[in-house]
């Protein structure tokens, strides 16, 4: 009987005893939402599993998973900042490690009563060539956005409307499907 009594302990202490592998990279307030009470907006870093971004308010907590990429070492941590207009930016780069550097903006906002992926700001450049460099800013509340590489500046359409922030993940972002071609 004992020896049942102590295998049961250690199958149900097991999920308590593991420990959580997320780290709080990023936090900040807003009031998105306009109700008066600030938001807190967390980025929990799971290494190179990705990074969730956690928005608590007065009813509760709401996570989006895998919102962002994070290479797990400085120059490739995401972090979260508020925009001169008041929206939120979710930003994910590579500043560090290789040639073709880059960083991927998301402006988050509080619209159509739930926070949404508003915009996408995406930057890159060749570290070896100064010429191959751009950026492309989409706003998928209007649908429109402008691309300059080299000098030159060119118009494009949003390819879908302004997403849900918790229906986003990382992997949805394709900078020829947003911005067309890059080159």
């Amino acid at each position: 009987m004992m020896r049942f009594i102590v295998l049961a302990c250690l199958f149900f202490a097991g999920p308590a005893l593991a420990q959580d592998n997320r780290q709080t990279v990023s936090e900040i307030e807003a009031d998105l939402d306009r109700d008066g009470d600030a938001e807190i907006y967390t980025l929990l870093d799971y290494g190179l599993e990705g990074v969730d971004l956690s928005v608590e308010t007065a009813k509760g907590f709401q996570t989006a998973e895998r919102v962002a990429w994070s290479g797990g070492m400085p120059g490739q941590r995401p972090e979260l900042s508020v925009s001169p207009a008041g929206s939120v930016l979710l930003t994910s780069m590579n500043d560090s490690v290789g040639r073709d550097r880059w960083r991927l903006a998301l402006t988050i906002a509080h619209r159509d009563g739930d926070w949404r992926v508003a915009g996408i700001t995406y930057d890159w450049w060749d570290t070896l060539d100064p010429d191959a460099a751009g950026t492309c800013d989409v706003n998928l509340l209007t649908g429109r956005g402008t691309v300059e590489v080299a000098g030159t500046r060119r118009e494009v359409e949003a390819p879908w409307p302004a997403p849900r922030l918790w229906d986003w993940r990382d992997e949805h972002f394709d900078a020829t499907e947003v911005c067309g071609e890059l080159g």
